[in-house]
């Protein structure tokens, strides 16, 4: 039998739950199960956030191979037939073994999570979301998602003491201008940017994988090639791991606070160390924002030039004092903003402040959000090129790097999952286009496909094989998976 929990993402902040309930707890055979659902029409947050949902599912159902039960909820009105398409495929391409839409109407006993009978477009968008699910099963049901040579770390320092870390909401921007007594208001600026960090890398085109500092105090970086850490808390205990897996060629990338804290809220100097730093003086505007809501209206904090470049900083800053370690970037006054420290084969790279959230936000509009409705707020495709710069730094910085998947357009997000009858790409049209024709794939494989089929169309697609890569063209309306077959 089966054990799990729901685990909803409407806490602060959205999405990301607590790494004992909704890691460790699968780690140590609490449940058997994860469990867990989108929500996403009704919460301030951009859809491709399913992504970093399923990539904590799988953080936590690693450790025994456990499956993923995922709820699409339908909501309509509210969940709009395109989204719900969009995920119902993205499960599907993540790995989750289960997925339930809940309820089919009529409204019986439920204001909510159904489709009604006005909405035919929702009805005909499970359908054949179901039918298309069936075509792969073959490959999806006994798959394994191929292995990410990028990682994001969740650390558990930042997780808890963040979590509970006196603040007061009047020293927030946002906050302070309310005129009623917030309760259980939380900083969550590092949990947003690792999410966003990782929304960064996804829209790079890199296959990226969540791990924890427990992951890497049990060798798991000698997976990994680039690692991205964001937090002001730290486990000291995972840090020498992390110093050797440098020396030995990795690239790690460190931002919002540098762990100059650790895990028991304490001045730590070690991941400081490896970053060739003396300290790092981090001062904070915001303390809190959603997606859609605070993060479109907040004003850069401070400017930071790399080069002939000039990148927006929001919400938190910190002027680094180098040691070692190589100034590559500076703030207005001229002091150190981002720097690389060489060490051993690899390196070691502080970027100051937010920058995955800074480059999201280039994605964003100030316009308001309603929860529901007709139509979908909108998808945050069209971000700054130069604050993808310095959001990329660390897997530009990575020569051995390479993606296992490209196309030719980034609002196509490409999930992978491959077992030995072949390999099943899920392509999901992520921008606010009905369709994308003309797209060139790119996928990594160790063999020469048989055949190459898209199953929405329902039709072969030409395509080349050469130097273990293969390529081909197709067209995606909101999604559509791809199979690559023996």
């Amino acid at each position: 039998m089966l054990t799990g929990a729901n685990y909803s993402p409407h806490g602060a902040p959205q999405y990301y739950g607590p790494i004992y309930q909704w890691v460790d707890m699968f780690k140590h055979k609490g449940m058997s199960a994860f469990w867990t659902e989108d929500y996403i029409f009704s919460v301030p947050e951009t859809p491709q956030i399913v992504g970093w949902m399923f990539a904590t599912a799988h953080a936590g159902a690693k450790y025994h191979n456990i499956p993923i039960h995922f709820y699409v909820m339908p909501h309509a009105p509210g969940q709009v037939a395109e989204y719900l398409r969009r995920h119902m495929v993205y499960a599907v391409g993540a790995g989750s073994q289960h997925i339930d839409s809940f309820w089919v109407g009529p409204a019986e006993s439920f204001t909510e999570n159904f489709v009604s009978w006005a909405y035919p477009d929702s009805y005909r968008a499970l359908h054949e979301s179901i039918y298309d699910a069936g075509e792969v099963e073959d490959i999806s049901v006994t798959g394994k998602l191929r292995q990410a040579p990028v990682a994001v770390v969740l650390s558990k320092a930042t997780d808890f003491n963040e979590r509970i870390l006196p603040v007061d909401p009047k020293a927030d921007s946002f906050a302070a201008r309310g005129d009623k007594e917030f309760s259980g208001f939380q900083q969550t600026l590092c949990r947003k940017e690792a999410q966003m960090l990782f929304l960064a890398l996804r829209h790079a085109q890199h296959q990226v994988e969540l791990i924890t500092e427990d992951d890497i105090k049990e060798g798991a970086l000698k997976r990994f090639k680039t690692v991205y850490f964001a937090g002001e808390w730290i486990d000291n205990k995972a840090v020498p791991a992390m110093e050797q897996w440098v020396k030995d060629g990795g690239v790690l990338y460190v931002t919002a606070g540098m762990g100059h804290r650790n895990q028991y809220n304490k001045p730590e100097q070690s991941l400081l160390n490896l970053l060739g730093l003396k300290s790092v003086d981090v001062k904070k505007r915001e303390l809190q924002y959603r997606t859609f809501l605070e993060l479109p209206l907040m004003k850069p904090v401070d400017t930071i030039t790399v080069g002939p470049d000039k990148f927006e900083a929001i919400a938190m800053t910190e002027k680094l004092t180098p040691g070692s370690a190589k100034v590559l970037g500076t703030w207005s006054d001229g002091s150190a903003a981002v720097t690389v420290n060489e060490v051993g084969k690899g390196k070691a790279i502080a970027v100051a402040g937010l920058p995955g959230s800074a480059y999201i936000k280039s994605g964003t509009r100030p316009v308001p959000f309603a929860r529901g409705g007709y139509l979908h707020l909108y998808s945050p495709m069209n971000f700054d090129p130069v604050a993808s710069k310095l959001v990329r730094l660390g897997i530009e910085q990575t020569p051995s790097l390479v993606r296992e998947t490209t196309v030719s357009d980034p609002r196509v997000e490409v999930l992978l999952i491959e077992n030995g009858k072949g390999t099943l790409l899920s392509l999901i049209n992520w921008s606010d286009d009905k369709k994308i024709d003309n797209l060139k794939v790119t996928v990594r494989s160790a063999f020469k496909p048989g055949k190459v089929w898209s199953v929405e169309q329902q039709k072969e697609l030409p395509f080349e094989y050469k130097d273990g890569v293969v390529t081909f063209t197709t067209k995606v309306t909101e999604a559509d998976f791809v199979t690559l077959r023996k």
